[in-house]
């Protein structure tokens, strides 16, 4: 039975702002594409030596050095920052998937990846797919044209997947109840049509993490949207018991506290006081 998550919830995650937004671009593809694709985007640094801040958000990408074909990798998802380091110049294009949207393209489940921070894109893909990407990225000269090709691209190979029933039902009791009291007992999972025991499998082994840092990540996310909300009303707090625990959540997953994050270009250059 085929069951799609990302036609259960609209989730949309965020990174942090990039304070040269020539640096930084991002776009969402257009339907059918976005049921599996939630954006792509492209990052692009002078000379110089750079980090990229980036938190966690239940995604996999799919990222390409459009100065060298041999690198591109996929990142599963994580649960702390994580800084990649960058020698200018240089420039990288990455799609992100929605939950579970890589399974369009890749069969062998999160779980039996590896427990490396990155995996080859040959590891995971036929080769003629991956050099057919790289193919349509590189002979298009602008970020637009670049999506416009990679989106045929994309579709003339990626397929519906099954889905399990109980993580799809999962995935968006998570969705749903995004708080500080999320329920994941074996009352609650048997709803789902499993023990918690075996939730815990399935979640590990399908979308990366185990079910309560699945729904803290979820947490941190919506948390992050409402900060950054126009009229920000200190609505995020409504995820979390108070001032301190959201505080304390947050650097556990940011690295640094929400003031901080608010302050910062999540791209700089190593040498900068950003």
């Amino acid at each position: 039975m085929y069951i799609s998550t990302t036609m259960l919830l609209d989730y949309n995650p965020t990174q942090g702002k990039v304070a040269d937004g020539r640096a930084y671009k991002t776009r969402q593809p257009l339907p059918p594409l976005n049921r599996w694709v939630q954006s792509y985007w492209q990052l692009t640094v002078s000379k110089g030596q750079f980090q990229y801040h980036s938190v966690p958000d239940n995604c996999v990408d799919w990222i390409i050095n459009l100065g060298c074909f041999d690198d591109n990798f996929f990142i599963p998802p994580f649960l702390s920052s994580t800084l990649f380091h960058i020698d200018g110049p240089a420039s990288f294009f990455g799609i992100r998937f929605r939950i579970l949207g890589h399974k369009g393209l890749i069969s062998l489940p999160l779980g039996e990846w590896g427990e490396a921070g990155s995996v080859k894109a040959e590891d995971l893909l036929p080769a003629d797919i991956v050099y057919t990407v790289f193919e349509a990225i590189d002979n298009a000269k602008s970020f637009d044209k670049r999506c416009y090709s990679l989106s045929a691209v994309i579709l003339s190979a990626i397929t519906f997947a099954d889905v399990d029933p109980r993580l799809a039902r999962y995935i968006r009791y998570c969705y749903e109840n995004v708080s500080s009291n999320l329920d994941l007992s074996d009352s609650q999972s048997s709803k789902f049509g499993v023990s918690a025991r075996q939730l815990r499998r399935l979640a590990k082994q399908h979308v990366g993490l185990l079910p309560k840092d699945f729904g803290k990540v979820l947490r941190f996310q919506s948390a992050l949207k409402a900060m950054n909300a126009p009229q920000n009303n200190k609505t995020y707090l409504d995820y979390y018991y108070d001032q301190p625990h959201f505080v304390r959540e947050f650097k556990r997953l940011s690295g640094v506290t929400p003031t901080q994050f608010r302050k910062m270009s999540v791209l700089y250059n190593h040498y900068s006081s950003e």
